[in-house]
């Protein structure tokens, strides 16, 4: 499994907004923003569903996804493996993170990216480059 380094690991906790792409079972790319997501340990990222819905569906036909975002030590593209927990420890965690977080909110869905792959987005001859 892929180990994020230290600097992409700041540069993502420093970043409020990702964006999340899927694609259905007959490669229909779907992209949202996302700001309910945090580190679960060097491997895998968490991501709170409140309101994923084609998100959702391709999730469930495809589980293959990717994030990409823009930090202070430049741009990465992160991608993974997911799984979804709807009733589960992962579950009641993403529940209570998001009870402090945005209490408003309410989980449909606990996402985890185990991660595959990481890409530089910094422009340059080494635009996307893979870099673990």
């Amino acid at each position: 499994m892929v180990q994020l380094t230290d600097e992409i690991k700041e540069s993502l906790a420093a970043t409020k907004i990702v964006f999340f792409a899927t694609a259905s079972k007959d490669s229909v790319p779907n992209a949202v923003p996302i700001g309910a997501f945090k580190l679960l340990d060097d491997e895998a990222i968490l991501i709170s569903d409140q309101y994923f819905n084609k998100t959702l569906a391709n999730m469930k036909e495809n589980p293959k996804v990717a994030i990409s975002f823009w930090g202070e030590k430049g741009g990465y593209q992160i991608k993974g493996t997911v799984t979804l927990h709807t009733s589960d420890e992962i579950f009641r965690k993403d529940v209570a993170w998001m009870k402090e977080l945005r209490p408003q909110l309410v989980p449909k869905s606990a996402v985890v990216m185990k991660i595959t792959g990481v890409y530089t987005l910094k422009p340059g001859p080494d635009a996307g480059k893979k870099i673990l």
